[in-house]
């Protein structure tokens, strides 16, 4: 199978102004789209990493954009949006003939990450030639383009099944390098970042491990 992984950075981005002004990431899966009239509706999913109270206005805000049609806020959002995109960038960008083995990333710099994959090298690089020459592209990177045998496919359950305070700890845990070898951090500093007893937080940080492991290894 054919795997494209690319950067980029683009001026019609419905989220990127609000992820750069509340300093989130976000993960994003598209689910489904479809052309109507002029315009493209997208169905995906969104799973939001930052400040809960960031969080909370950056919903509030993003509500309020006439791009948005419906959104839904549970342990993850989904959301259907209504873009004025140009018809040759939404063929490639959602080419069924794509799969979307992993959900995108949209970080607070503007740039998003995309992984996607087909059986035939073609598309990806009709995907290639129209993002790089797309009006709205501000920047276009190509980070790895092969043929490989497919073994990183997104699990949807790892993201949503943990309660807040197990998910805060796991995201800590790994974003201070409590996981890397040699570790980084150890129970005591991450307790103290969480505010709570170092006995509270690793009760935490086993319940999502002992949550996500079997997932992992099925």
């Amino acid at each position: 199978m054919w795997y494209l992984k690319f950067k980029l950075k683009h001026t019609d981005c419905i989220v990127h102004p609000l992820v750069e002004k509340y300093n989130l990431h976000v993960e994003f899966y598209p689910l489904g789209s479809y052309l109507k009239g002029n315009f493209v509706y997208t169905s995906s999913i969104h799973i939001l990493k930052g400040d809960e109270k960031d969080i909370k206005k950056y919903l509030a805000e993003l509500k309020k954009d006439k791009r948005i049609v419906k959104i839904e806020v549970s342990k993850v959002i989904f959301m259907l949006t209504k873009e004025n995109s140009s018809k040759k960038t939404y063929q490639v960008m959602y080419n069924p003939k794509l799969l979307y083995i992993t959900p995108a990333f949209n970080s607070p710099d503007g740039f998003e990450i995309w992984d996607v994959a087909c059986w035939d090298r073609k598309p990806l690089e009709e995907l290639i030639e129209v993002m790089e020459k797309a009006k709205t592209t501000i920047y276009f990177e190509v980070l790895k383009f092969e043929e490989k045998d497919m073994d990183d496919i997104y699990i949807l359950q790892l993201f949503p099944q943990l309660p807040k305070k197990q998910r805060q700890a796991i995201e800590l845990a790994y974003k201070h390098g409590y996981y890397q070898f040699p570790k980084k951090t150890n129970l005591d500093k991450l307790a103290k970042m969480m505010g709570i007893s170092k006995a509270t937080f690793q009760e935490n940080l086993k319940k999502a491990e002992a949550k996500l492991i079997p997932l992992l290894l099925r």
